[in-house]
């Protein structure tokens, strides 16, 4: 499905506040010699703090204030008292995830122990990869796009396919994104080029040979849409490879999501924030320290580089200078980044900023990286971060 005809486009509310669309429709179209209004225009109400109005999740948006509703968030499922997030999925042939791997990012998103006015938990997230996987995931956008084995330069090139793919009508509400083979050459999983933002790739083709999985699929989507809703590789910073942060932002779980104690994997992002660990002082008897803790297992580099997973919970005893006991109060690099430093890990979900770039009429996309320290895990960087120790 291509783009719907269209006149005039409100691609931004404000920078700083979500104002009613009609108001701001009316001061667009006043003559350019006027005087700017006087009156304060008003904000809009949104109970559910989801970045999306209660009168767009009650009536639908009318991006350009003539009067007639451009996009039916009610129709699509939103709610003023749940928090909804509204993501387009275009595709280049082959690279769209399975009906069964978006089940499972939905499912993420709907068990999230984030609270909501109506009394539930849970985010709705709304998935629109148009007709191509079936009714639950048509929501009138998602198209195929012209095969590009290599994104170059990224981000003006997954922002030309989405200036001709993707209805501008939906840029305050739908965050987009685009399941493409490689960009500049890199080899990496994927890009959101800017945190928070409104636009993400994820990258994993055949011109680098990815033997893609659905768990991969999964944890990359969700990593990926992470960075457009404001969170980071290490959590607080882009510090990688902590083993006391437990999401699927941390390369260590991006692909195989962070292990459970009891067996199986979570796919989503962390829901505490275990104590920080000192490198230069890590008790090796006391794990990671948190109750928490115990219901998963966690990840660790060894001084020779290889990867360790613990055999028991993550907050019983750990090895994390891999001499093979765990009495001593080490000194030891447990992320691999050649530097002794205090690593401190954060609560995700608590951590979420909704309505980044033009979602809720936020202004323009960013469509460039303005986050120092942002580069995505490569093909090479998995395998150089899963060589298994005894």
């Amino acid at each position: 499905m291509g783009r719907r005809p269209r006149s005039r486009r409100l691609l931004a509310i404000g920078a700083s506040s979500i104002a009613l669309a009609a108001a701001l429709a009316s001061a667009a179209t006043a003559p350019a010699t006027a005087a700017p209004p006087t009156a304060s225009i008003e904000i809009a109400t949104d109970t559910d703090g989801d970045s999306l109005p209660d009168a767009w999740e009650t009536s639908g948006y009318d991006a350009n204030g003539d009067g007639v509703i451009d996009v039916d968030l009610p129709g699509m499922g939103a709610s003023p008292t749940k928090k909804d997030i509204f993501v387009e999925m275009d595709y280049m042939s082959g690279r769209l995830a399975s009906a069964t791997a978006l089940d499972r990012i939905v499912a993420v998103f709907a068990a999230a122990p984030v609270s909501n006015p109506d009394g539930t938990t849970g985010i709705r997230l709304h998935l629109d990869a148009g007709s191509a996987r079936g009714a639950t995931y048509n929501l009138g956008g998602g198209n195929e796009v012209p095969y590009d084995s290599n994104l170059q330069p990224a981000e003006s090139q997954t922002l030309s396919i989405k200036s001709a793919h993707f209805d501008a009508d939906r840029a305050a509400v739908f965050y987009y994104m685009l399941w493409a083979d490689d960009y500049d050459g890199s080899c990496s999983s994927g890009n959101a080029f800017a945190i928070p933002n409104d636009t993400f790739i994820v990258t994993m083709g055949p011109r680098c040979d990815w033997t893609v999985t659905e768990d991969m699929n999964v944890g990359t989507f969700i990593h990926e849409l992470g960075h457009n809703l404001g969170l980071r590789h290490g959590g607080v910073d882009h510090t990688n490879y902590k083993p006391n942060y437990l999401s699927v932002m941390n390369y260590f779980f991006q692909f195989n999501g962070v292990p459970k104690a009891a067996g199986g994997a979570y796919f989503g992002y962390s829901d505490f924030a275990p104590p920080a660990l000192n490198e230069g002082s890590l008790r090796e008897g006391l794990g990671l320290n948190s109750t928490e803790a115990a219901a998963w297992k966690t990840k660790w580099k060894c001084p020779n580089g290889t990867t360790r997973t613990t055999t028991g919970t993550a907050n019983g005893a750990i090895d994390w200078n891999c001499d093979g006991d765990t009495t001593d109060t080490a000194r030891t690099d447990v992320n691999d980044d050649n530097r002794i430093r205090t690593l401190t890990a954060q609560d995700n979900w608590a951590s979420i900023v909704f309505g980044g770039g033009s979602v809720g009429g936020g202004g323009a996309s960013k469509g460039v990286r303005t986050d120092e320290g942002l580069s995505e895990m490569t093909k090479q960087d998995w395998l150089n971060a899963h060589r298994h120790g005894h």
